[in-house]
């Protein structure tokens, strides 16, 4: 297959560490032998703000796009298209592709699906979570958003419960799906923690709890931060690790100021390097306002880490006997939670049964494609 993937949520050069389970996703259809081509948008306060952090993929086209900044976020779509199309249509000059995707249902769904009309192929869109649970609180954005979704071919969502939110804002059942996001057991596989601390320089005699994504307001580092001076765990003063980076950043470095000692700022770690963050943590903790599925802890559980998250989207889904959700944004309930994981008895490490292998999950995404494919050129009955 020719696959097209219109999204700003990827890596870029100005982020590299941004979107990494789509950057994944696009490893893993080129390994099955598709051809797939980036449109990924960068906005132009990453490029005034950010210095370039990687080489960018010769496959890959990254248009500046421009927007105003916390102002009618409904319309960001045509400021989007006023960059994305022209550059689908430099791309598309001399290849042709069979399908296009859009991954974050608004703007870059809106984008995506309009690039799939202008070229005459299905459009598939992805949609991760808040996209669909918290920005359709605004009814101008949840117009436009349940717009796009209508318009798509087929809407796959991260998780069952996602699902069930699409078909809820009035997607017709039959043309929604769930696909899952794998991880690769190559990388992500349990080793003894205290190896992994001793490769990080880790105290290998505290608990240590590890939050690992965006320091966005959907995150809830807030809570986190609130909750960690009730957190106990043993003898020794547990040890909070975050990795990351983002726009709250300087705010949480601040509400952390007190805690020096317990609370480290780890700044962004390259994705191939996180497995030995992931084994040298006793919980993964991840206190978000909202969620899909989320990679962090599909891969911390990969690695036989257990969790401490909010009860948002599909986390119950990944619930094994040494995890555990709580409703978000409960201080108290978190810092409950977390003392109960890290005072727990150490455990042997081993691989959560219900996390998928990134092979296995690229097959089945790659069968839904094809489904699409398949469905665009039979006659319709």
């Amino acid at each position: 297959m020719r696959v097209l993937l219109v999204t700003g949520v990827m890596p870029t050069p100005f982020r590299p560490t941004k979107g990494t389970f789509n950057a994944a996703l696009v490893a893993g259809l080129r390994d099955a032998g598709d051809d797939v081509r980036v449109v990924a948008p960068v906005p132009w306060t990453d490029r005034l703000r950010v210095t370039p952090g990687m080489k960018p993929d010769p496959t890959a086209r990254y248009p500046l796009w421009f927007y105003p900044p916390r102002l009618a976020h409904a319309g960001h779509h045509r400021w989007m298209q006023l960059t994305v199309l022209p550059a689908v249509r430099r791309l598309t000059r001399s290849w042709r592709p069979d399908i296009v995707l859009g991954y974050w249902a608004h703007p870059d769904g809106t984008v995506a699906m309009a690039a799939a009309r202008e070229l005459g192929v299905p459009g598939v869109l992805l949609v991760g979570g808040s996209d669909i649970q918290l920005l359709t609180a605004e009814p101008a954005r949840r117009a436009i958003i349940l717009e796009t979704l209508l318009a798509a071919d087929r809407v796959l969502a991260v998780g069952a419960p996602l699902r069930e939110r699409v078909i809820a804002l009035g997607v017709p059942a039959d043309r929604v799906g769930v696909f899952q996001r794998g991880v690769d057991a190559a990388q992500f596989h349990p080793e003894h923690p205290a190896a992994a601390r001793e490769r990080l320089g880790l105290p290998v005699d505290r608990p240590i709890a590890l939050w690992v994504g965006r320091m966005v307001p959907v995150k809830g580092l807030e809570v986190l931060l609130d909750a960690w001076p009730n957190v106990r765990g043993g003898s020794a003063r547990p040890l909070l690790l975050l990795i990351g980076d983002g726009e709250e950043r300087e705010a949480l470095h601040r509400r952390a100021a007190s805690m020096e000692a317990e609370v480290r700022f780890i700044g962004s770690v390259a994705h191939e390097a996180l497995a030995d963050w992931y084994r040298a943590a006793d919980v993964v903790v991840l206190p978000s306002r909202s969620e899909g599925i989320p990679n962090v802890l599909l891969e911390g559980l990969a690695c036989g880490t257990p969790f401490v998250a909010s009860d948002v989207g599909g986390v119950s889904e990944l619930l094994e006997p040494h995890s555990r959700a709580i409703p978000p944004g409960k201080a108290v309930a978190l810092a409950d939670a977390l003392s109960a994981a890290l005072d727990a008895p150490a455990m042997t490490r081993r691989a959560a049964t219900q996390v998928l292998d990134r092979r296995e999950a690229i097959a089945a995404f790659r069968n839904a494609l094809q489904n699409v494919l398949i469905e665009s050129i039979e006659p319709a009955s």
